[in-house]
Protein backbone atom coordinates (compact mmCIF):
# COMPACT_ATOMS: atom_id res chain seq x y z
CA UNK A 1 0.00 0.00 0.00
CA UNK A 2 1.41 3.36 -1.35
CA UNK A 3 1.98 6.02 1.91
CA UNK A 4 -0.67 8.45 0.97
CA UNK A 5 0.74 11.72 0.91
CA UNK A 6 -2.14 14.19 0.89
CA UNK A 7 -2.74 17.87 0.88
CA UNK A 8 -1.06 21.44 0.96
CA UNK A 9 -0.49 22.73 4.52
CA UNK A 10 -3.08 25.80 3.48
CA UNK A 11 -5.87 23.13 3.62
CA UNK A 12 -4.90 20.69 6.27
CA UNK A 13 -4.86 24.08 8.08
CA UNK A 14 -7.97 25.68 6.64
CA UNK A 15 -10.54 23.02 5.90
CA UNK A 16 -11.77 21.34 8.87
CA UNK A 17 -14.72 19.14 9.74
CA UNK A 18 -15.88 20.56 12.69
CA UNK A 19 -15.97 24.31 14.33
CA UNK A 20 -14.67 25.15 17.73
CA UNK A 21 -17.32 26.53 19.99
CA UNK A 22 -14.49 27.68 22.42
CA UNK A 23 -13.83 30.19 19.32
CA UNK A 24 -16.95 32.00 18.73
CA UNK A 25 -18.13 32.24 22.38
CA UNK A 26 -15.20 34.21 23.21
CA UNK A 27 -14.93 37.97 21.66
CA UNK A 28 -11.43 38.54 21.60
CA UNK A 29 -10.27 42.27 23.05
CA UNK A 30 -8.45 44.42 20.43
CA UNK A 31 -4.51 44.36 20.68
CA UNK A 32 -3.39 46.07 23.86
CA UNK A 33 -1.69 49.72 23.17
CA UNK A 34 0.32 49.37 26.04
CA UNK A 35 4.16 49.09 24.91
CA UNK A 36 5.11 46.03 27.65
CA UNK A 37 5.17 42.37 25.84
CA UNK A 38 4.55 38.93 27.47
CA UNK A 39 7.01 36.35 26.40
CA UNK A 40 5.05 33.39 25.81
CA UNK A 41 6.39 29.56 25.98
CA UNK A 42 4.13 26.63 25.14
CA UNK A 43 5.04 23.23 26.75
CA UNK A 44 4.05 20.66 24.72
CA UNK A 45 2.07 17.89 26.60
CA UNK A 46 1.51 14.10 24.68
CA UNK A 47 -1.41 12.83 25.91
CA UNK A 48 -0.97 8.86 27.39
CA UNK A 49 -2.12 7.01 30.36
CA UNK A 50 0.37 7.83 32.60
CA UNK A 51 -0.50 11.84 32.45
CA UNK A 52 -4.58 11.52 31.59
CA UNK A 53 -7.02 10.07 33.55
CA UNK A 54 -9.43 10.97 31.10
CA UNK A 55 -7.73 9.10 27.77
CA UNK A 56 -7.30 6.12 30.63
CA UNK A 57 -10.61 5.17 29.81
CA UNK A 58 -10.02 4.85 26.38
CA UNK A 59 -6.61 3.30 26.08
CA UNK A 60 -7.49 0.98 23.27
CA UNK A 61 -8.46 4.08 20.83
CA UNK A 62 -4.84 6.15 21.54
CA UNK A 63 -3.34 6.67 18.78
CA UNK A 64 0.13 4.60 18.26
CA UNK A 65 3.80 7.03 18.96
CA UNK A 66 6.52 6.45 16.50
CA UNK A 67 10.05 5.94 18.30
CA UNK A 68 11.93 9.65 17.29
CA UNK A 69 12.40 12.56 19.15
CA UNK A 70 10.21 16.03 19.36
CA UNK A 71 12.87 18.74 17.52
CA UNK A 72 10.08 21.43 16.54
CA UNK A 73 6.45 22.71 16.69
CA UNK A 74 4.67 24.70 13.87
CA UNK A 75 1.66 26.99 15.40
CA UNK A 76 -1.23 29.36 14.49
CA UNK A 77 -2.05 32.25 16.97
CA UNK A 78 -4.74 34.21 16.22
CA UNK A 79 -6.65 36.93 17.77
CA UNK A 80 -10.13 37.18 16.59
CA UNK A 81 -9.80 36.08 12.80
CA UNK A 82 -6.87 38.06 12.69
CA UNK A 83 -3.36 36.12 12.60
CA UNK A 84 -0.74 37.10 15.11
CA UNK A 85 1.93 34.53 14.79
CA UNK A 86 1.96 32.14 11.65
CA UNK A 87 -1.58 31.46 9.39
CA UNK A 88 -3.27 28.51 7.70
CA UNK A 89 -1.03 29.15 4.85
CA UNK A 90 2.63 29.01 6.27
CA UNK A 91 2.29 27.92 9.78
CA UNK A 92 5.12 29.62 12.22
CA UNK A 93 7.92 26.78 13.27
CA UNK A 94 9.55 27.30 16.68
CA UNK A 95 12.39 25.11 17.81
CA UNK A 96 12.08 22.85 21.25
CA UNK A 97 14.89 23.46 23.90
CA UNK A 98 16.97 20.26 23.86
CA UNK A 99 15.97 17.52 25.75
CA UNK A 100 12.77 19.59 26.54
CA UNK A 101 9.10 19.29 25.46
CA UNK A 102 8.65 23.70 25.92
CA UNK A 103 9.78 26.46 23.28
CA UNK A 104 12.91 28.45 22.95
CA UNK A 105 12.28 31.96 23.20
CA UNK A 106 11.92 33.76 20.18
CA UNK A 107 11.11 37.41 19.41
CA UNK A 108 8.00 36.57 17.87
CA UNK A 109 6.34 34.66 20.74
CA UNK A 110 6.73 38.23 22.60
CA UNK A 111 2.80 39.83 22.32
CA UNK A 112 1.05 42.64 24.41
CA UNK A 113 -1.42 41.80 26.92
CA UNK A 114 -5.01 40.15 25.36
CA UNK A 115 -6.91 36.94 24.82
CA UNK A 116 -5.33 34.77 21.83
CA UNK A 117 -6.59 31.62 20.60
CA UNK A 118 -3.50 28.78 19.39
CA UNK A 119 -5.38 27.43 16.49
CA UNK A 120 -3.07 24.61 15.68
CA UNK A 121 -0.12 23.28 16.66
CA UNK A 122 1.40 20.26 14.99
CA UNK A 123 5.21 18.95 16.42
CA UNK A 124 7.81 17.39 14.39
CA UNK A 125 11.41 15.52 14.59
CA UNK A 126 14.49 16.91 13.38
CA UNK A 127 13.79 15.29 9.63
CA UNK A 128 10.55 17.40 9.58
CA UNK A 129 8.25 13.96 10.07
CA UNK A 130 5.11 14.59 11.81
CA UNK A 131 4.78 13.39 15.38
CA UNK A 132 2.01 14.85 17.51
CA UNK A 133 -0.98 16.56 16.27
CA UNK A 134 -3.44 18.57 18.87
CA UNK A 135 -7.16 17.43 17.90
CA UNK A 136 -9.71 20.03 16.76
CA UNK A 137 -12.26 20.65 19.67
CA UNK A 138 -15.89 18.61 18.47
CA UNK A 139 -13.34 15.61 16.64
CA UNK A 140 -13.59 12.01 17.84
CA UNK A 141 -9.76 12.46 18.93
CA UNK A 142 -10.64 16.00 20.35
CA UNK A 143 -13.04 14.52 23.37
CA UNK A 144 -9.68 12.72 24.90
CA UNK A 145 -7.95 16.72 25.46
CA UNK A 146 -8.61 18.97 28.15
CA UNK A 147 -7.73 21.99 25.86
CA UNK A 148 -8.81 21.34 21.70
CA UNK A 149 -7.59 23.72 19.48
CA UNK A 150 -8.66 26.21 19.40
CA UNK A 151 -6.98 26.64 22.67
CA UNK A 152 -7.43 29.90 24.39
CA UNK A 153 -4.39 31.54 25.73
CA UNK A 154 -4.90 34.58 28.24
CA UNK A 155 -2.08 36.92 28.32
CA UNK A 156 -1.84 39.02 31.58
CA UNK A 157 0.49 41.96 32.46
CA UNK A 158 3.24 40.73 34.02
CA UNK A 159 3.08 37.19 34.04
CA UNK A 160 5.09 34.66 32.31
CA UNK A 161 3.17 32.13 30.77
CA UNK A 162 4.26 28.90 30.37
CA UNK A 163 0.53 27.11 28.99
CA UNK A 164 0.22 23.16 28.46
CA UNK A 165 -0.61 22.12 25.25
CA UNK A 166 -2.22 18.75 24.76
CA UNK A 167 -1.48 16.97 21.35
CA UNK A 168 -1.94 13.09 20.58
CA UNK A 169 0.63 11.30 18.56
CA UNK A 170 -0.21 10.98 15.15
CA UNK A 171 -0.48 7.43 13.47
CA UNK A 172 -1.84 8.09 10.15
CA UNK A 173 -4.93 7.11 11.19
CA UNK A 174 -8.13 9.01 9.11
CA UNK A 175 -7.44 12.22 10.10
CA UNK A 176 -11.19 12.87 10.90
CA UNK A 177 -10.67 11.76 14.21
CA UNK A 178 -8.40 14.61 14.65
CA UNK A 179 -10.86 17.42 13.15
CA UNK A 180 -9.04 17.76 9.60
CA UNK A 181 -10.25 16.94 6.38
CA UNK A 182 -7.14 15.19 4.86
CA UNK A 183 -5.03 12.87 6.92
CA UNK A 184 -1.15 13.98 6.49
CA UNK A 185 0.69 17.32 6.05
CA UNK A 186 2.42 17.22 2.70
CA UNK A 187 2.77 19.66 0.09
CA UNK A 188 0.52 18.62 -2.69
CA UNK A 189 -1.31 20.06 -5.84
CA UNK A 190 -5.45 20.28 -5.02
CA UNK A 191 -8.06 20.42 -7.25
CA UNK A 192 -11.65 21.39 -6.89
CA UNK A 193 -14.25 18.56 -8.41
CA UNK A 194 -17.65 18.52 -8.82
CA UNK A 195 -20.33 16.15 -8.78
CA UNK A 196 -24.06 16.78 -10.37
CA UNK A 197 -26.69 14.53 -10.28
CA UNK A 198 -30.27 13.99 -11.97
CA UNK A 199 -32.99 11.30 -11.21
CA UNK A 200 -35.81 9.58 -13.38
CA UNK A 201 -38.76 8.43 -11.82
CA UNK A 202 -40.57 5.66 -13.28
CA UNK A 203 -42.57 8.04 -15.85
CA UNK A 204 -38.89 9.08 -17.80
CA UNK A 205 -39.04 12.46 -15.93
CA UNK A 206 -36.07 14.15 -14.76
CA UNK A 207 -35.22 15.53 -11.41
CA UNK A 208 -32.55 17.42 -10.25
CA UNK A 209 -31.32 14.65 -7.62
CA UNK A 210 -30.67 15.25 -3.90
CA UNK A 211 -28.18 13.14 -2.89
CA UNK A 212 -24.86 12.53 -0.39
CA UNK A 213 -21.39 11.76 -1.59
CA UNK A 214 -18.60 10.33 0.30
CA UNK A 215 -14.89 10.35 -0.66
CA UNK A 216 -12.10 7.92 0.03
CA UNK A 217 -8.69 6.87 -0.82
CA UNK A 218 -7.02 3.76 -0.10
CA UNK A 219 -9.56 3.31 2.29
CA UNK A 220 -9.65 6.26 4.19
CA UNK A 221 -11.95 8.74 4.27
CA UNK A 222 -11.33 12.33 3.22
CA UNK A 223 -15.26 13.26 2.86
CA UNK A 224 -18.11 12.05 4.38
CA UNK A 225 -21.90 12.55 3.74
CA UNK A 226 -22.35 15.81 2.08
CA UNK A 227 -25.15 16.59 0.52
CA UNK A 228 -26.82 18.61 -2.00
CA UNK A 229 -28.02 21.69 -1.66
CA UNK A 230 -31.30 21.70 -3.33
CA UNK A 231 -34.45 24.32 -3.49
CA UNK A 232 -37.43 24.80 -5.48
CA UNK A 233 -37.94 27.65 -8.04
CA UNK A 234 -40.70 30.01 -7.85
CA UNK A 235 -42.10 28.29 -10.99
CA UNK A 236 -42.28 25.08 -9.69
CA UNK A 237 -39.80 24.22 -10.94
CA UNK A 238 -36.59 22.13 -8.82
CA UNK A 239 -33.07 22.91 -8.87
CA UNK A 240 -29.91 21.38 -7.44
CA UNK A 241 -26.56 23.00 -6.48
CA UNK A 242 -23.18 20.69 -7.74
CA UNK A 243 -21.40 19.24 -4.65
CA UNK A 244 -17.74 20.45 -5.39
CA UNK A 245 -15.07 18.98 -2.99
CA UNK A 246 -10.86 19.82 -3.06
CA UNK A 247 -8.99 16.43 -4.26
CA UNK A 248 -5.55 16.05 -4.04
CA UNK A 249 -3.77 15.46 -7.34
CA UNK A 250 -1.10 12.93 -6.30
CA UNK A 251 2.08 12.46 -8.03
CA UNK A 252 2.79 8.99 -6.38
CA UNK A 253 0.01 7.57 -8.73
CA UNK A 254 0.53 6.99 -12.51
CA UNK A 255 -1.86 9.57 -14.42
CA UNK A 256 -3.99 6.59 -15.42
CA UNK A 257 -4.23 5.73 -12.10
CA UNK A 258 -7.61 5.18 -10.10
CA UNK A 259 -6.92 6.06 -6.36
CA UNK A 260 -9.92 8.48 -5.74
CA UNK A 261 -12.92 6.09 -4.24
CA UNK A 262 -16.53 8.19 -4.79
CA UNK A 263 -19.79 6.82 -3.56
CA UNK A 264 -23.06 9.03 -4.12
CA UNK A 265 -26.37 8.10 -2.64
CA UNK A 266 -29.45 9.21 -3.61
CA UNK A 267 -31.77 10.72 -0.85
CA UNK A 268 -35.42 11.18 -0.44
CA UNK A 269 -37.04 14.73 -1.90
CA UNK A 270 -39.83 15.29 0.47
CA UNK A 271 -42.45 16.58 -2.05
CA UNK A 272 -40.18 16.38 -5.74
CA UNK A 273 -39.71 12.26 -5.40
CA UNK A 274 -39.74 9.31 -3.66
CA UNK A 275 -37.95 6.43 -3.55
CA UNK A 276 -38.66 2.46 -3.49
CA UNK A 277 -34.88 1.16 -2.73
CA UNK A 278 -31.97 2.86 -1.92
CA UNK A 279 -29.61 3.82 -4.68
CA UNK A 280 -26.18 3.69 -4.84
CA UNK A 281 -23.78 4.39 -7.77
CA UNK A 282 -20.12 4.09 -6.85
CA UNK A 283 -16.41 5.22 -8.89
CA UNK A 284 -13.20 6.06 -8.97
CA UNK A 285 -11.29 8.88 -10.06
CA UNK A 286 -7.24 9.07 -11.61
CA UNK A 287 -5.16 11.98 -11.88
CA UNK A 288 -6.26 12.51 -15.37
CA UNK A 289 -9.85 12.67 -14.56
CA UNK A 290 -9.32 15.15 -12.23
CA UNK A 291 -7.29 17.58 -14.99
CA UNK A 292 -9.97 16.18 -17.84
CA UNK A 293 -12.71 17.98 -15.63
CA UNK A 294 -10.60 21.56 -14.80
CA UNK A 295 -10.03 24.44 -17.11
CA UNK A 296 -9.16 26.83 -14.65
CA UNK A 297 -11.19 28.19 -11.25
CA UNK A 298 -13.75 29.69 -13.07
CA UNK A 299 -14.78 26.13 -15.21
CA UNK A 300 -14.67 23.24 -13.80
CA UNK A 301 -16.86 21.19 -15.61
CA UNK A 302 -19.23 18.53 -13.54
CA UNK A 303 -18.87 14.53 -13.16
CA UNK A 304 -22.76 13.76 -14.34
CA UNK A 305 -24.23 10.89 -12.34
CA UNK A 306 -28.08 9.61 -13.45
CA UNK A 307 -30.12 7.65 -11.33
CA UNK A 308 -32.33 5.45 -12.89
CA UNK A 309 -32.30 7.08 -16.35
CA UNK A 310 -32.08 4.34 -19.08
CA UNK A 311 -30.46 6.44 -22.00
CA UNK A 312 -31.99 3.67 -24.56
CA UNK A 313 -35.94 4.16 -23.69
CA UNK A 314 -37.78 6.88 -24.91
CA UNK A 315 -35.57 9.31 -23.29
CA UNK A 316 -32.95 8.40 -25.26
CA UNK A 317 -30.81 12.13 -26.18
CA UNK A 318 -30.79 12.52 -30.40
CA UNK A 319 -27.25 12.13 -32.14
CA UNK A 320 -27.89 15.99 -33.32
CA UNK A 321 -27.61 17.08 -29.66
CA UNK A 322 -23.71 18.28 -29.51
CA UNK A 323 -21.99 17.14 -26.25
CA UNK A 324 -21.01 20.16 -24.08
CA UNK A 325 -18.36 17.52 -21.96
CA UNK A 326 -16.51 17.71 -24.98
CA UNK A 327 -16.53 21.21 -25.56
CA UNK A 328 -13.57 23.52 -24.42
CA UNK A 329 -14.75 26.81 -22.97
CA UNK A 330 -11.49 29.21 -22.14
CA UNK A 331 -13.03 32.74 -22.83
CA UNK A 332 -16.74 31.45 -23.43
CA UNK A 333 -17.84 35.53 -22.98
CA UNK A 334 -15.73 36.42 -26.20
CA UNK A 335 -17.80 36.03 -28.32
CA UNK A 336 -16.86 35.94 -32.15
CA UNK A 337 -19.26 33.78 -34.20
CA UNK A 338 -19.48 36.04 -37.52
CA UNK A 339 -23.25 35.45 -37.36
CA UNK A 340 -24.02 36.54 -33.80
CA UNK A 341 -25.27 40.40 -32.93
CA UNK A 342 -25.52 42.34 -31.16
CA UNK A 343 -21.84 43.14 -30.08
CA UNK A 344 -21.57 44.77 -26.74
CA UNK A 345 -22.49 48.33 -26.48
CA UNK A 346 -25.46 48.03 -29.21
CA UNK A 347 -28.96 47.20 -29.24
CA UNK A 348 -30.92 45.88 -32.25
CA UNK A 349 -34.11 47.01 -32.85
CA UNK A 350 -36.73 44.68 -34.78
CA UNK A 351 -40.19 45.00 -35.73
CA UNK A 352 -42.80 42.20 -36.37
CA UNK A 353 -45.49 42.20 -39.07
CA UNK A 354 -48.41 39.70 -39.55
CA UNK A 355 -49.67 38.87 -42.78
CA UNK A 356 -52.81 39.73 -44.06
CA UNK A 357 -53.94 37.39 -46.92
CA UNK A 358 -50.30 36.57 -47.87
CA UNK A 359 -49.97 40.59 -48.22
CA UNK A 360 -47.56 42.85 -45.57
CA UNK A 361 -49.42 44.99 -43.55
CA UNK A 362 -48.19 49.03 -43.50
CA UNK A 363 -47.59 49.01 -39.31
CA UNK A 364 -45.72 46.75 -37.30
CA UNK A 365 -47.78 44.15 -34.92
CA UNK A 366 -45.00 44.41 -32.56
CA UNK A 367 -41.56 45.91 -32.00
CA UNK A 368 -38.39 43.78 -30.39
CA UNK A 369 -34.92 45.38 -28.74
CA UNK A 370 -32.28 43.01 -28.44
CA UNK A 371 -28.90 44.01 -26.30
CA UNK A 372 -26.21 42.13 -24.48
CA UNK A 373 -26.43 43.10 -20.97
CA UNK A 374 -23.15 43.72 -18.75
CA UNK A 375 -24.00 40.94 -16.40
CA UNK A 376 -23.28 37.32 -16.99
CA UNK A 377 -24.13 34.30 -15.41
CA UNK A 378 -22.64 30.96 -14.82
CA UNK A 379 -24.81 27.79 -15.92
CA UNK A 380 -22.96 24.08 -15.87
CA UNK A 381 -19.90 26.17 -14.40
CA UNK A 382 -19.40 27.87 -17.95
CA UNK A 383 -19.49 31.64 -17.83
CA UNK A 384 -22.33 32.76 -19.95
CA UNK A 385 -23.31 35.97 -21.61
CA UNK A 386 -26.72 37.37 -20.73
CA UNK A 387 -28.71 38.44 -23.94
CA UNK A 388 -31.86 40.56 -23.22
CA UNK A 389 -34.28 40.21 -26.26
CA UNK A 390 -38.24 41.71 -25.05
CA UNK A 391 -41.36 42.08 -27.18
CA UNK A 392 -43.88 45.49 -26.97
CA UNK A 393 -47.12 45.50 -28.57
CA UNK A 394 -48.59 49.11 -28.33
CA UNK A 395 -45.55 50.33 -25.65
CA UNK A 396 -46.45 47.36 -23.31
CA UNK A 397 -43.89 44.72 -23.07
CA UNK A 398 -45.44 41.63 -23.32
CA UNK A 399 -42.24 39.48 -23.03
CA UNK A 400 -38.93 39.84 -21.43
CA UNK A 401 -36.45 37.10 -21.89
CA UNK A 402 -32.55 36.72 -21.17
CA UNK A 403 -31.22 34.42 -22.64
CA UNK A 404 -27.65 32.72 -21.81
CA UNK A 405 -25.13 32.12 -24.33
CA UNK A 406 -21.09 31.22 -24.55
CA UNK A 407 -19.07 30.28 -27.07
CA UNK A 408 -16.61 27.38 -26.95
CA UNK A 409 -13.09 27.61 -28.36
CA UNK A 410 -14.28 26.39 -31.74
CA UNK A 411 -16.27 29.20 -32.20
CA UNK A 412 -20.12 27.25 -31.38
CA UNK A 413 -22.17 29.36 -29.57
CA UNK A 414 -24.41 27.63 -26.94
CA UNK A 415 -27.59 27.95 -25.69
CA UNK A 416 -27.62 27.64 -22.46
CA UNK A 417 -30.84 28.61 -21.42
CA UNK A 418 -33.32 31.57 -20.71
CA UNK A 419 -35.37 33.24 -18.33
CA UNK A 420 -38.85 34.15 -19.82
CA UNK A 421 -40.81 36.59 -18.04
CA UNK A 422 -44.33 37.11 -19.20
CA UNK A 423 -47.06 40.01 -19.39
CA UNK A 424 -50.68 40.27 -20.15
CA UNK A 425 -51.50 43.59 -23.06
CA UNK A 426 -52.19 45.68 -19.49
CA UNK A 427 -48.77 45.00 -18.36
CA UNK A 428 -49.50 42.13 -15.50
CA UNK A 429 -46.97 39.43 -14.88
CA UNK A 430 -48.57 35.98 -15.95
CA UNK A 431 -45.27 33.82 -14.93
CA UNK A 432 -42.27 31.90 -16.97
CA UNK A 433 -43.20 29.66 -19.08
CA UNK A 434 -40.58 28.52 -21.34
CA UNK A 435 -38.04 29.51 -19.36
CA UNK A 436 -35.37 26.34 -18.45
CA UNK A 437 -31.94 26.55 -17.31
CA UNK A 438 -28.76 23.52 -18.38
CA UNK A 439 -28.06 21.08 -16.02
CA UNK A 440 -31.25 21.39 -14.23
CA UNK A 441 -34.14 19.23 -14.22
CA UNK A 442 -32.21 17.18 -16.70
CA UNK A 443 -32.10 19.96 -19.54
CA UNK A 444 -29.31 19.95 -21.90
CA UNK A 445 -27.68 22.93 -23.94
CA UNK A 446 -27.29 22.97 -27.69
CA UNK A 447 -26.17 25.48 -30.17
CA UNK A 448 -27.39 28.41 -30.48
CA UNK A 449 -25.36 29.23 -33.65
CA UNK A 450 -22.61 26.28 -35.02
CA UNK A 451 -18.79 27.80 -35.74
CA UNK A 452 -19.09 26.51 -39.24
CA UNK A 453 -22.17 25.79 -40.33
CA UNK A 454 -22.79 23.80 -44.12
CA UNK A 455 -25.87 23.07 -45.74
CA UNK A 456 -27.59 19.88 -44.74
CA UNK A 457 -26.20 20.26 -41.04
CA UNK A 458 -28.71 19.74 -38.27
CA UNK A 459 -28.36 20.49 -34.95
CA UNK A 460 -29.99 20.83 -31.52
CA UNK A 461 -30.38 24.17 -29.71
CA UNK A 462 -31.75 22.47 -26.47
CA UNK A 463 -32.51 19.80 -24.97
CA UNK A 464 -35.39 19.62 -22.67
CA UNK A 465 -37.58 16.67 -22.61
CA UNK A 466 -41.09 16.62 -23.05
CA UNK A 467 -40.62 20.89 -22.91
CA UNK A 468 -38.20 22.45 -25.51
CA UNK A 469 -36.64 20.04 -28.35
CA UNK A 470 -36.12 22.91 -30.65
CA UNK A 471 -33.46 21.79 -33.52
CA UNK A 472 -32.57 23.33 -36.60
CA UNK A 473 -31.50 23.01 -40.24
CA UNK A 474 -28.77 24.85 -42.68
CA UNK A 475 -30.20 25.17 -45.73
CA UNK A 476 -28.22 27.87 -47.15
CA UNK A 477 -25.05 29.53 -46.16
CA UNK A 478 -24.39 31.93 -49.17
CA UNK A 479 -27.74 33.69 -49.33
CA UNK A 480 -28.33 37.50 -50.55
CA UNK A 481 -30.72 39.18 -48.68
CA UNK A 482 -31.85 43.39 -48.71
CA UNK A 483 -33.72 44.82 -46.29
CA UNK A 484 -34.35 48.52 -45.71
CA UNK A 485 -30.99 48.58 -43.79
CA UNK A 486 -29.08 47.52 -47.24
CA UNK A 487 -28.01 44.28 -48.70
CA UNK A 488 -26.25 41.39 -46.86
CA UNK A 489 -24.33 39.03 -48.76
CA UNK A 490 -22.96 35.17 -47.88
CA UNK A 491 -26.11 34.97 -45.41
CA UNK A 492 -26.82 31.64 -43.27
CA UNK A 493 -30.13 30.36 -43.48
CA UNK A 494 -31.99 27.97 -40.99
CA UNK A 495 -34.48 26.24 -40.75
CA UNK A 496 -35.96 26.36 -36.92
CA UNK A 497 -38.38 23.51 -36.05
CA UNK A 498 -40.16 23.46 -32.57
CA UNK A 499 -41.47 19.48 -32.82
CA UNK A 500 -44.12 20.35 -30.24
CA UNK A 501 -46.07 22.98 -32.68
CA UNK A 502 -47.24 20.27 -36.03
CA UNK A 503 -46.42 21.82 -39.58
CA UNK A 504 -44.87 24.84 -37.91
CA UNK A 505 -41.44 26.21 -39.31
CA UNK A 506 -39.34 28.89 -38.81
CA UNK A 507 -36.71 30.30 -41.38
CA UNK A 508 -34.21 32.81 -39.81
CA UNK A 509 -31.35 34.72 -41.61
CA UNK A 510 -28.16 35.48 -40.06
CA UNK A 511 -25.82 37.89 -42.04
CA UNK A 512 -21.89 37.30 -41.47
CA UNK A 513 -20.56 40.60 -39.26
CA UNK A 514 -24.04 41.95 -38.17
CA UNK A 515 -26.00 38.82 -36.86
CA UNK A 516 -29.77 37.88 -36.57
CA UNK A 517 -31.10 39.96 -39.53
CA UNK A 518 -34.50 38.26 -40.41
CA UNK A 519 -37.21 35.79 -39.84
CA UNK A 520 -39.99 33.79 -41.57
CA UNK A 521 -42.89 31.92 -39.56
CA UNK A 522 -44.55 29.70 -41.92
CA UNK A 523 -47.57 27.63 -40.65
CA UNK A 524 -49.35 24.77 -43.14
CA UNK A 525 -46.65 25.86 -45.92
CA UNK A 526 -47.94 29.77 -45.46
CA UNK A 527 -46.19 32.79 -44.64
CA UNK A 528 -47.51 33.96 -41.71
CA UNK A 529 -45.13 36.87 -40.21
CA UNK A 530 -42.45 38.02 -41.27
CA UNK A 531 -39.37 40.47 -38.54
CA UNK A 532 -36.66 42.34 -39.97
CA UNK A 533 -33.80 44.12 -38.25
CA UNK A 534 -34.67 47.93 -38.25
CA UNK A 535 -32.50 49.92 -36.62
CA UNK A 536 -28.92 49.56 -34.79
CA UNK A 537 -28.60 51.56 -31.36
CA UNK A 538 -25.50 53.00 -30.45
CA UNK A 539 -25.77 52.46 -26.15
CA UNK A 540 -23.50 55.88 -24.73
Amino acid sequence: MKNFQSVLMWVFLSATLFSACSKDENEAPELSQSKELIDLSLNINVLGLENNPTSRQQENELPDCVETTPYYIEIVIKQGDRDVVGSADLPFRIDLAPGQMFTKYVPEMAMPAGLYFLDHCAVYDEAGTLMCLAPKAGSPLGAMSDAPMPMSINLRAGSKPFPDVPVLCFDNREVNEYGYVFFDIEPTVIRNFCFFANYCDENGRHFPARYSVDISIEGNTIYSDIISNNGEYETDKYFADPVCVDLPDLSEYDDDEEYIDYTITLLEWEGVYELDEEMVITGSLSRDDIEDHFDGDDNIEYEHIFFNCDEEGDGEIPDELPDVNEAEFSNPTNITNPYYGPPAGYIYEYQGYELEDGELPDEASEVIYIERRAETRVVMGINSIIQRDYVMEDGVILEDTDDWLAQDDDGNLWYMGELSKNYDEDGNFIGTEGSWEAGVDGALPGYWLPADPFVGQVYYQEWYEGEAEDYAEVIAINETVETDLGIFENVLVTKDINPFEEDVYELKYYAPGTGFIKEEKYENGELVEVVFLTGIIVID
